[in-house]
């Protein structure tokens, strides 16, 4: 008995699958299935839901390119089902967040599966927030040039945010300060230092185990959706196995 607990002690065995953990998912990773494009490459999904958010301004027809692209790749695409974004100065932003957590609910029943949430410009800030509250029907939430940090616009100079102010208040301290809070899931932030609309120090956070910042090349604001770099990391994000969610790698 004793040589036999001694053997498990110093058998190679444990040793050696914690080797094998990161061999197995480099392979599951590069046996995933892409569409390579003259631009780029595309990874293809098997159904995965993804509720996309419109750039500020827009409504459905921003996003429909994005949306047909992604269903064309396997994936389940949604729209928000909100109309066109005007921001939420006049009817508040709990409303509109309460508003959007029903959306993600019927999509999560409709699926039978975590959602994953993409805003663009503003509605990234609107993606984070409901992921807070609806984290377990969450899988992950991406942005296109969000400008959720903050702390990075101490003068308040983001007009993008500024819709979020009524004529009468200015966001609360308390309430800019939930913003930069990143939610409880797992979020990939990617933005251009070419954008031309967000400031890009603002759409950048603390990275983490569960946090990542992404930038592409010369994009503009307006770009961002329809750009090569962007779909191919929004596709290997939504390809991505279920629980095992990684840092992209070019």
């Amino acid at each position: 008995m004793a040589q036999a607990g001694l053997s498990f002690f110093i058998s190679p065995a444990p040793m050696l699958d914690a080797l094998r953990r990161p061999l197995r998912w480099l392979l599951r990773r590069a046996s995933r299935s892409c569409r390579h494009t003259p631009e780029g490459r595309i990874y293809l999904g098997d159904g995965q839901p993804v509720m996309v958010f419109p750039a500020f301004g827009g409504g459905p027809e921003s996003t429909a390119g994005l949306r047909g692209i992604l269903a064309e790749a396997g994936f389940a695409a949604y729209d928000w089902g909100l109309g066109v974004d005007t921001g939420c100065a006049e009817r508040g932003l709990n409303q509109r967040l309460r508003r959007l957590e029903e959306q993600v609910i019927e999509v999560f029943e409709a699926e039978r599966r975590a959602v994953t949430l993409l805003g663009w410009g503003l509605s990234g800030v609107y993606a984070r927030e409901v992921a807070k509250r609806t984290s377990p029907l969450v899988r992950q939430v991406i942005t296109l040039s969000t400008p959720f940090n903050t702390a990075a616009d101490p003068s308040r100079q983001c007009a993008m945010l500024r819709s979020l102010e009524s004529s009468h208040a200015r966001i609360e301290a308390a309430v800019r300060h939930r913003l930069r809070q990143r939610p409880p899931v797992p979020c990939t932030s990617i933005y251009s230092t070419s954008d031309g609309v967000v400031p890009w120090e603002m759409c950048v956070e603390n990275e983490s185990a569960m946090s990542e910042n992404v930038q592409v090349p010369a994009a503009t604001h307006l770009e961002l959706a329809a750009h090569p770099k962007v779909l191919e990391i929004v596709t290997d994000r939504l390809a991505q196995p279920e629980n095992e969610w990684r840092p992209f790698h070019a």
